[in-house]
């Protein structure tokens, strides 16, 4: 696979990147339970399994930090949209939503897996489908409840809300082609059309 095989990895940093980029292309293409801890050696150019194990026991761990690698870089993204916007927040929220919804449609495999891996552990744990982004919701909830004392927010617990759009948002991520040749700004626009019909129960003119 993409030429890899030819010789075996030194450990090292470059070495875990390269197995958490193989593991990314297998498990969108295999699912997770199609594919095997061997895979990713055999993918990786890894000629041992000791060699492998050197950075990972298991495919529960690679997945894990597959995980944790993604959400880092998405959260980067959309806290960095949160402090460079106006301190407003109608116009925060708005920031960090496109950069997340931006991110998404950029990153559609990454997206993907995190999306999916996110929803096998919230089935397992019960938890709440915001915690797809990891310090974020926090923030994001600070600024709904902060919107509804001027916004015609509806009246559904702000976690639920958060949910809703981030459903949406991933449905959208996940079948982006249906919105035809449009440029991605477009798409964006969009997009955050659609999760203002869901956060607000009357037309609230966007930024």
């Amino acid at each position: 696979m993409m030429g890899m095989r030819a010789k075996e990895q030194a450990p090292g940093k470059d070495s875990r990147a390269l197995i958490l980029q193989v593991a990314l292309a297998l498990f969108t293409q295999n699912g997770y339970e199609g594919t095997s801890i061997d895979d990713i050696r055999q993918a990786a150019g890894f000629r041992s399994k000791a060699s492998l194990y050197t950075h990972f026991k298991s495919k529960e761990e690679v997945a894990n930090a597959l995980l944790d690698s993604i959400l880092s870089q998405e959260e980067e993204v959309v806290i960095k949209a949160y402090e460079a916007a106006e301190p407003e927040p109608l116009y925060r929220f708005l920031a960090m939503g496109r950069a997340f919804i931006e991110w998404g449609l950029t990153h559609k495999q990454e997206y993907a897996f995190c999306f999916l891996r996110v929803q096998q552990e919230l089935l397992m744990r019960g938890q709440q489908e915001s915690e797809q982004l990891q310090h974020s919701p926090g923030i994001l909830l600070g600024l709904l409840a902060q919107m509804r004392s001027h916004y015609p927010v509806r009246a559904i617990a702000d976690t639920a809300l958060l949910s809703m759009m981030i459903g949406l948002i991933s449905r959208a991520v996940i079948d982006q082609n249906s919105f035809g040749q449009i440029a991605l700004r477009e798409k964006v626009d969009q997009i955050i059309e659609m999760c203002m019909g869901v956060l607000f129960t009357e037309q609230v003119p966007v930024p």
